[in-house]
């Protein structure tokens, strides 16, 4: 499962998943994205850029030949970001997908 954070969130926001997922033999792969966290950049963009930085991601997952699938679990800008790359990824196990936006440009214009 590879854990995507919120805007303003980074790869901490992941620890609540082990407990859940670690019994079942699911493991997790967090990360910053770019402009979060320890990563570097200045902004993010809620999700439009993100994508770029998950597929980066899923490619070295897939690379591994002890990853057997991928799913996503995102969270507000995560989940957009899951989505968005979903859309083009059809490699994708599953998604879990909490609290998504429903419009980048809406957003964009509220903030």
């Amino acid at each position: 499962m590879v854990y995507c954070h919120g805007n303003c969130g980074s790869r901490i926001d992941s620890l609540p998943l082990l407990v859940a997922l670690l019994p079942h033999n699911i493991t997790i792969f967090s990360f910053d994205f770019t402009g979060s966290g320890r990563s570097d950049g200045d902004y993010v963009s809620l999700g439009w850029y993100e994508k770029e930085d998950l597929k980066i991601v899923v490619e070295y997952l897939h690379s591994l030949d002890s990853v057997s699938g991928i799913g996503l679990w995102g969270q507000s800008m995560g989940a957009v970001t899951s989505l968005m790359y979903a859309a083009e990824d059809h490699s994708i196990a599953g998604l879990v997908l909490d609290s998504p936006y429903s419009n980048l440009y809406k957003l964009c214009q509220e903030l």
